[in-house]
């Protein structure tokens, strides 16, 4: 494990080498876009924290009057946006109740926020209680209320108090015309589908990875990862015993632990990772024998993606988004049976290779970006 100093160097140098100049600013866009994401902790955050950062960058090449409100950790992130950050002083936000607070209270001072502009939030809930203005907030799910039980107690209420606020004060773009849906059914508004780009991978970097063939699920310990599913798998056939589990858990094992320990018990071989680089991740990717989503929701689905983009098989389930995420004849959707996956994973080890990175998105970031700032540009008017 890396200690926390060379994990935030290592996140700075990354995220360094993927900047790229600016390229010219759209004709006749003199207005001032805010981003504001002041509870965005780059070491701890992961798919939208990702979309956030790629789309900053491009609205960057795309427009001439951006500001960013970042907490003062996360500033330090990202020395490529130095002279566009806006710094917010929110104090420590680590674990639920803390970053509540420290949301709260922010929401309530709007202290340091932006009054002018057109501002994008692209966490969804940071809207400032004295917010009146011109903005575009990003949902990509609606878990609080389709899987309850699967989202903590305080972010659930925080999400029921601050998003019907929100939808009624912003217009709201989200990633997949499943979560339009549901955004429809549970607030009552329309939504604006902007599909999310693959994020591009760097070079791989060294790490160690097992020698065995292995299946790879990079997630986080929430419930509707459903990495009970995979344990369950490996418990009750024998056949997958040879097969190592590589779960990466960045953010520890939560309520993972007892399951985890009795697939050892029964002879499992299973390896935590922790938080990967990106680098590291694309090795992992490249030495398994697939990767896997048994996800029970998904707003969009970048995992899959990143998967493919390494030319990795990615088993996903066919819940939620997931479907929209892949052509509609990628053969690896698969209904959440277990006798199936176990199937579908043992013809793997003897399957010819493809070229699964054909099936990848075509999109591309500056697309997506785009089509963001024709809907923030809608909001100004």
């Amino acid at each position: 494990m890396l200690c926390a100093r060379n994990r935030k160097e290592g996140a700075v140098s990354q995220r360094a080498q993927r900047s790229r100049p600016y390229e010219a600013p759209m004709k006749n866009d003199q207005w001032l876009l805010n981003v504001v994401a002041p509870n965005f902790e780059p070491d701890t955050v992961g798919g939208a924290g990702e979309v956030m950062i790629q789309l900053t960058e491009n609205f960057l090449r795309l427009h001439p009057n951006v500001r960013i409100y970042l907490n003062e950790n996360a500033a330090t992130f990202f020395p490529q946006w130095r002279g566009r950050v806006v710094e917010i002083r929110t104090g420590k936000m680590r674990g639920n109740a803390t970053k509540a607070a420290a949301m709260l209270r922010l929401g309530v001072s709007g202290k340091g926020l932006p009054r002018e502009g057109v501002t994008w939030f692209p966490f969804g809930t940071m809207l400032p209680f004295h917010f009146n203005g011109k903005g575009v907030v990003t949902i990509h799910d609606t878990l609080d209320r389709d899987f309850p039980h699967c989202v903590s107690f305080l972010e659930r209420n925080f999400r029921r108090f601050m998003i019907p606020r929100t939808v009624k004060r912003c217009a709201v773009v989200t990633s997949s015309q499943f979560s339009q849906e549901r955004i429809r059914r549970y607030y009552g508004v329309e939504s604006t589908v902007i599909p999310l780009a693959p994020i591009p991978l760097p070079p791989a970097a060294p790490a160690i990875v097992p020698a065995t063939p292995y299946v790879f699920y990079a997630a986080n310990a929430w419930p509707h990862k459903n990495h009970e599913f995979l344990l369950r798998m490996w418990r009750e056939d024998a056949r997958l015993r040879e097969i190592p589990l590589v779960f990466t858990l960045g953010s520890g094992l939560g309520a993972l632990g007892p399951s985890i320990a009795l697939c050892k018990a029964h002879g499992v071989e299973i390896h935590i990772t922790g938080r990967l680089f990106r680098s590291q991740l694309l090795l992992y990717y490249q030495s398994a024998l697939c990767s896997a989503l048994p996800s029970l929701y998904e707003g969009f689905g970048l995992t899959a993606q990143e998967s493919l983009l390494a030319n990795c098989p990615a088993l996903v389930s066919d819940r939620a988004s997931l479907t929209e995420t892949l052509p509609s004849n990628y053969p690896y959707v698969l209904p959440l049976e277990t006798k199936i996956w176990t199937e579908t994973i043992l013809a793997l080890r003897i399957a010819p290779k493809q070229r699964f990175r054909e099936w990848a998105s075509g999109t591309t970031w500056a697309e997506t970006a785009a089509k963001y700032l024709e809907v923030l540009d809608e909001a100004r008017t």
